[in-house]
């Protein structure tokens, strides 16, 4: 009896571990005595147990892996970082498992080898230059050689850039290493050794953050500062940290305008709007000291590239970004202008793609309805391209300036401008969906009586609301870069 018993156990255990399930957009490998079998599609399989062994599980799904970023010494011996995304699916679920090591790695190597010998042969302008060329090369040579790893490669971009230092016109000094091997060590005015960079990827700093030079402060109030984060009219933005680990941006105003009173009631300003307006679609105001040495202003840290330069990499947004950018804007807009406030400098530089919606920043010449002016005569603030008419012959200022910029960001975004040559900008827009072209008509209106509000815009665009992911995949993964869960900030 108890023979039996333990049989009927042994064949239940037997079956139970014959029934695999394979789940949804993946394979796996069945081995049996150690060699390939056969490869089981998603669902329910038998497996001979004790014979057949399942192996691996390969996921099927699109991927998308972001090589971390290279240094790259040019003929001319300047330095360009050079970001890549490569955005790869396994079609071959055997070759991806037998055939080589780890395809991950193979895509890796081959494309900075691929990258390395390409910039090699040029000098800096045309580095900076020939991305489109750069990326036809990776695709080339991705699309040769991955076939054999069982992985098919559906888009490579990239980003090519020169830091600060080669902008300047220091040369690049190789120390000890040759041009495709060991460490690239920059020059110092005098031409002697600085150290060894570290690329930002892998120093934890995301595309565009640059490490603190000696000059930069390391702490402003209770916030440790760890990289540079932008440079402006008004002084420099730092990624800082609190004590809690909190991610912040710090404005630290330069030391020549702390000297100037009505520039200090501009910045009081600045902080007095932003902490009005509130985070829905803009970023909380943390914490500041508009009368301190130097003043400084702290607020939530955005992981993200600003639309500047999603547009600049990625071209004219498709109609699904499009729209949710507008509605997102325009949501923001309409918050800022509810707390009495103009921000009047607003351009695809001052707003955050984020991977939960666009946000608005730099509130730093915003101005509230009932304040004086704070500029001087004939001065005229704002950025050429999205000012208002009135804003250019010294008109009212009103919310309606904000409408115009609103009107020429989404001209931007949509690929209706800048404006080649001979085009008018009603001709670029009838290219476009309706929706968008009737918005933005609207918004343009010289006469600013006739421009609507941002709730007047957020009832035209809400008749077509868009669903699923409002970014396509190049710019998630640009976005994804400076996500904090990625590492690449911390």
């Amino acid at each position: 009896m108890i023979v039996l018993i333990v049989l009927v156990l042994f064949v239940l255990s037997a079956l139970v571990k014959a029934i695999r399930i394979v789940p949804e957009a993946s394979a796996a490998i069945v081995e049996r005595f150690g060699r390939y079998t056969r490869t089981l599609a998603p669902g329910l399989h038998f497996v001979v147990p004790f014979i057949d062994t399942l192996r691996f599980r390969v996921d099927l799904r699109e991927q998308v892996m972001a090589v971390p970023q290279q240094q790259v010494i040019t003929q001319d011996n300047r330095r360009v970082d050079i970001d890549i995304a490569v955005s790869y699916q396994v079609s071959d679920a055997r070759a991806a498992t037998y055939d080589v090591t780890s395809y991950v790695q193979a895509i890796e190597q081959l494309a900075v080898a691929t990258l390395r010998g390409m910039v090699d042969g040029m000098d800096l302008e045309r580095a900076l230059t020939s991305r489109e060329e750069i990326i036809a090369a990776l695709r080339g040579a991705l699309d040769r050689d991955t076939a054999r790893w069982g992985v098919r490669v559906h888009r490579v971009e990239c980003k090519v850039g020169a830091p600060p230092a080669s902008l300047r016109g220091p040369t690049v000094k190789r120390v000890g290493a040759d041009r495709h091997g060991g460490p690239v060590v920059p020059a110092d005015e005098n031409g002697g050794a600085r150290g060894t960079p570290r690329s930002p990827v892998r120093a934890g700093l995301a595309p565009g953050h640059r490490p603190l030079r000696q000059d930069d402060p390391r702490r402003i109030g209770r916030y440790r500062l760890t990289a540079v984060l932008g440079q402006g009219g008004m002084g420099t933005v730092y990624l800082g940290r609190s004590p809690g680990q909190r991610l912040v941006a710090v404005k630290v105003i330069r030391s020549e305008l702390t000297e100037d009173s009505t520039f200090r009631r501009r910045f009081a300003r600045e902080i007095e709007a932003a902490s009005l307006v509130g985070g829905f679609h803009t970023a909380s105001v943390v914490d500041a000291d508009p009368h301190g040495d130097p003043p400084w202003l702290a607020t939530e840290y955005i992981p993200g590239p600003s639309l500047h330069d999603v547009l600049r990499q990625q071209g004219a947004l498709p109609p699904r970004t499009l729209h949710t950018l507008a509605v997102g804007v325009a949501e923001a807009l309409e918050r800022i202008h509810s707390c009495g406030i103009i921000h009047r400098d607003l351009k695809p530089g001052n707003i955050i793609v984020s991977g939960a919606g666009p946000r608005i920043i730099d509130f730093g010449i915003a101005r509230a309805l009932d304040s004086t002016g704070l500029t001087s005569t004939n001065y005229v603030v704002g950025t050429q391209g999205f000012l208002a008419p009135e804003q250019l012959i010294g008109g009212p200022i009103t919310h309606a300036v904000d409408l115009y910029a609103f009107g020429m960001v989404l001209c931007h975004a949509a690929g209706a401008a800048p404006l080649p040559d001979g085009e008018s900008l009603a001709s670029a827009l009838s290219l476009l969906p309706s929706r968008f072209v009737d918005v933005i008509t609207l918004c343009l209106d010289h006469d600013p009586r006739r421009r609507p509000t941002a709730t007047d815009v957020l009832e035209l665009l809400s008749r077509n609301p868009s669903t699923g992911d409002w970014l396509p995949l190049p710019v998630r993964t640009m976005v994804d870069l400076y996500n904090p869960a990625t590492g690449s900030t911390l």
